[in-house]
């Protein structure tokens, strides 16, 4: 009967486990429709894009997602044309930032396994959105003097981490200050 008792109070333990975890998974894909009702635009808060593909907005229209297999950190420059003597984007993204009109950050080289003509340099990189014109840097340290230059911030965030902290809380640091506004309005009537 102890046995017995024992089994039945360990199914209905784990059968708890295993509802909270499908009600957590069911809750990450139903829409929070918070910040489509504010009349936000979905740039700044939609955090996956319709292949669930884990995406970070940046200067609109410009993201990061991460794709490929192992995933890596994309920005794609063929959003607004950009002359990328690279092809179609960046990758991997080991750290950027974001500051008024600039994106900027650094992608290590790449080897492919397959045909060395294909490997990928390493490269610092520097687009300023307004002119949609994007700048590479071979050398850290020509990098360095044009983020001087720039008076831009030699600060530098990883992505991984920065999404986490995202599907927390949508704010980022580089929004234009009415769009910060608009979400924390909208994060602040979703948690009451």
């Amino acid at each position: 009967m102890k046995l017995l008792k024992t089994l039945l109070l360990s199914f209905m333990i784990l059968g708890s486990l295993k509802c909270n975890k499908i009600k957590k998974e069911m809750n990450e894909h139903v829409p929070d429709y918070s910040y489509k009702n504010a009349g936000i635009d979905k740039f700044y808060y939609v955090k996956k894009d319709l292949g669930n593909t884990p995406i970070i907005p940046l200067i609109k229209p410009y993201n990061i997602s991460s794709i490929g297999n192992p995933e890596e950190w994309f920005l794609d420059t063929f959003v607004e044309r950009l002359q990328n003597d690279l092809g179609g984007g960046i990758s991997p993204i080991l750290k950027f930032n974001c500051h008024k009109i600039y994106i900027y950050g650094y992608k290590p080289f790449e080897k492919d396994e397959q045909d060395s003509t294909f490997d990928s340099p390493e490269k610092w990189f520097i687009i300023n959105t307004q002119e949609k014109q994007l700048v590479y840097f071979d050398k850290e340290l020509d990098f360095q003097a044009e983020l001087k230059k720039l008076n831009l911030p030699e600060t530098f965030l990883n992505p991984d981490e920065v999404y986490e902290q995202y599907k927390q809380d949508p704010v980022l640091p580089w929004f234009p200050e009415d769009i910060k506004k608009q979400l924390q309005e909208a994060k602040a009537k979703q948690n009451k």
